[in-house]
């Protein structure tokens, strides 16, 4: 028997058609002029510092653990810039340090220099004056990257276009650099925003970044255009929402001032302080020299499902032969191996190979879906010998004092993205350990072969490691009756002296059983 359509429901659908067709949309038809990084930039007083730091044809690294030094070092490289600015984010935010790095790039382009930023359209929607403001100066050009052709600040609006374009709306480009004059690059897993660089009151990310300089900047410097250049991205000159010159006087003047203000406060004077890059460019600092390798999804992976792997990160990553022989070392905010992850783990812990993963807490993840997606791993991962780690939202005092997770904040989470391979090879970037990362988002990242960096980046690990820091889930096996049951439990130390939690740490009931439900779900290929 046939029913009858809901009228309610076919109501609600016309009005939301309605309001999709309502909605602005975005000018497919605008010019994209094609452009370029430059390498023949000679005269910029960046590559005359680094001409007497770094050997030709070598190139040097520098960790950016600290939240401030790395964005002090954003802030430097759009301060020295003579010639080009090419900026690559998934998230840029209008808040604090976002508005100082907007600061900087019309500051940039009042110089004279070029400025391209190409920014993921994900968070663009109330962003949209903004954007089109700065790429009305005539030095910048602005692009989103995968956009919403629909423009409506309406979440089920968004909604029902990201349901209508599942497929390609579903794939983001999560890249990330931070490029001045072709000499000298930033990239690892910070976003521009507050809560990336120890700015923000409430939440704080335990991030890291790399700077880049020498040769290779060039490869960084092609991935960018690459991603320019693609059919994905949409000149900012495309979206309903234009900027006039008024618009950018008075942008520029409230942005300079705003910038300034910050700069005169506590947090801007730690900036100042926490700068690298003075240090780096006068010899003060050592540069680490070693030889890397960029390893970058291409950018028509948000455009269609792979049917290789070899030409996708994950594929290049495999390409170069430095599977562990001794210990993997991985640090992943958002971690779910799936088979391919497991079959990897299970054959590195055959061959004796000591595999740690550092994680977050349930209490501390961001994602409780993705969580969830981890926490279906737990027993099959530490079965194969894996010792998992999962930081805890927030450190407890260890000698007077909390772990550097910046001023005045209530809660921490992992962040950071780096695999360290038989203390020799370390991979910084934005690539997290789920199938998210391996298959639907573009990501990045350099691997770098050195063991003085590998050591650095394993004693940070490390620290986040510790029992204080972390808590070390473990498997328990009992058989009270005929049936073997397992289950999990977790350890750490709290004020000099060791607990065991037989439930998710600093978890509600409401949430552990919220995480039961999710763990239920068939959502494993989108986490």
């Amino acid at each position: 028997m046939r029913t009858s359509p809901d009228p309610l429901a076919s109501l609600g659908l016309a009005a939301l058609l309605a309001l999709c067709g309502c909605a602005p949309t975005l000018d497919m038809n605008v010019e994209r002029p094609p452009s370029q990084a430059s390498s023949n930039h000679a005269d910029s007083p960046l590559r005359t510092h680094l001409a007497a730091r770094i050997p030709p044809g070598e190139s040097g690294f520098y960790l950016l653990q600290d939240g401030r030094a790395a964005l002090a070092a954003r802030l430097a490289l759009a301060q020295r810039a003579s010639h080009t600015l090419d900026i690559q984010y998934y998230l840029f935010h209008n808040d604090t340090t976002g508005k100082m790095v907007a600061a900087s790039l019309l500051a940039a382009a009042e110089r004279g220099v070029r400025v391209r930023l190409l920014v993921d359209d994900i968070d663009t929607a109330d962003k949209e004056l903004g954007l089109a403001t700065l790429n009305a100066h005539p030095n910048i050009e602005v692009r989103l990257f995968n956009p919403f052709h629909t423009r409506s600040t309406n979440l089920l609006v968004k909604a029902w276009q990201a349901l209508r374009e599942r497929v390609r709306l579903n794939r983001r480009m999560h890249n990330k650099a931070f490029i001045a004059d072709n000499q000298i690059g930033i990239t690892g897993g910070r976003n521009i925003g507050d809560e990336y660089f120890d700015a923000h009151h409430d939440l704080a990310f335990v991030d890291l970044d790399i700077i880049a300089a020498g040769a290779i900047v060039d490869a960084l410097s092609q991935s960018f255009d690459q991603y320019w250049n693609s059919i994905a991205a949409v000149p900012a000159a495309a979206l309903p929402v234009k900027a006039g010159e008024d618009r950018l006087e008075r942008a520029t003047q409230f942005l300079q001032r705003f910038r300034a203000q910050q700069l005169d406060s506590d947090y801007g004077r730690a900036l100042t302080s926490a700068d690298p890059i003075p240090r780096l460019l006068a010899g003060n600092t050592r540069w680490v020299v070693a030889p890397a390798d960029l390893i970058v999804d291409p950018p028509e992976k948000v455009l269609k499902r792979s049917k290789s792997t070899s030409k996708l990160l994950i594929g290049q990553l495999a390409g170069l032969e430095i599977d562990p022989h001794r210990r993997a070392l991985i640090v992943s905010p958002y971690f779910v191996p799936g088979i391919t992850g497991m079959t990897y783990f299970e054959y590195w812990r055959s061959q004796g190979v000591q595999v740690d993963v550092l994680t977050n807490a349930y209490a501390a993840s961001d994602v409780p879906v993705v969580h969830a997606g981890y926490a279906n791993y737990r027993i099959p991962l530490l079965e194969a010998g894996v010792s998992l780690y999962e930081l805890k939202p927030l450190a407890d005092p260890i000698g007077g004092r909390l772990r550097d997770l910046g001023s005045g904040s209530s809660r921490a989470s992992l962040h950071a993205k780096a695999f360290v391979l038989d203390d020799e090879h370390v991979f910084i970037g934005s690539f997290n350990f789920d199938p998210r990362s391996a298959r639907l988002n573009t990501e990045m990242g350099l691997v770098i072969h050195s063991a003085a960096l590998a050591h650095e980046v394993t004693a940070i690990a490390e620290h986040a490691m510790s029992p204080e820091r972390s808590y070390q889930p473990r498997l328990v096996r009992e058989k009270p009756g005929e049936i073997l049951t397992k289950r999990l439990q977790w350890h750490d130390v709290h004020q000099g002296n060791a607990r065991i939690f037989d439930v998710e740490p600093e978890t509600t009931p409401f949430q552990r059983g919220l995480l039961r439900l999710l763990q239920a779900l068939p959502l494993e290929e989108h986490l």
